[in-house]
């Protein structure tokens, strides 16, 4: 499966924040999206996830063009979004907001791989979500995604408020899923580090833009890359 975003324009109201943004991630690929707090990262998902509906451009998955379709169809199109500050259902069990992703599956999500990837949540299944760390929510949101058998995964600040030990079996996850599972993961991510650590291309955004495209080993040559996102260490 590819995603592709083409002259994508989207904002709320009369506020435009994206600005003829276009991407592409295909099957068993990363795509880190970086870029400032008000960089139109969150928007881009968005509005890509039918959140809200673009004014110009298009959504393609392969041939399928799926802009501006309702959000709760988008998981029949093989495409999840896990959303910022995870937003489980704090006051449901652990397998309900697992099971909830299976929905449009008619509940008949995979619960077993979600738990291999997070065997963490295998003595949490009757426990209440909003209980519990901020890492294993994340991991619910996660696999509440997963339980959908996306074909795209598109990410929202997943390491954000996380221990660095918690990052990084998040970020070993994600590349598992790349490689074992074929998927094309869109990842939007202020820690720079650890996305651009998984991810095999990046795009940077400014003011609703894309400004930079390239491997990640290609944009942390850049001054301009290093110095914003990396630190003076990085140089």
């Amino acid at each position: 499966m590819t995603l592709s975003v083409a002259n994508l324009d989207a904002g709320y109201g009369q506020l435009a924040v994206l600005h003829d943004v276009s991407l592409s991630v295909q099957n068993g690929e990363i795509l880190a999206v970086v870029g400032s707090n008000g960089a139109g990262k969150t928007t881009l998902l968005r509005a890509v996830s039918g959140l809200i509906r673009p004014s110009a451009g298009s959504v393609r998955i392969d041939d399928r063009v799926i802009t501006g379709r309702a959000a709760e169809r988008m998981a029949g199109f093989g495409l999840t979004h896990v959303p910022e500050n995870r937003l489980c259902f704090p006051t449901l069990s652990v397998r309900d907001n697992l099971m909830l992703g299976a929905w449009s599956k008619g509940g008949k999500g995979d619960l077993d791989a979600v738990l291999e990837l997070f065997p963490r949540l295998m003595t949490r299944l009757a426990q209440a979500a909003g209980t519990l760390s901020g890492g294993e929510q994340q991991m619910v949101a996660i696999g509440r995604g997963l339980m959908a058998s996306p074909t795209v995964m598109m990410l929202d600040e997943p390491s954000i408020g996380l221990a660095p030990k918690v990052v990084a079996e998040i970020m070993e996850v994600l590349a598992r899923l790349k490689v074992e599972k074929k998927m094309a993961v869109l990842l939007v991510e202020q820690n720079v580090r650890a996305s651009f650590g998984i991810a095999d291309r990046a795009v940077v955004m400014q003011r609703g833009r894309v400004v930079l495209e390239g491997t990640p080993g290609e944009l942390v040559e850049l001054p301009e890359v290093r110095n914003a996102y990396l630190g003076h260490a990085a140089a």
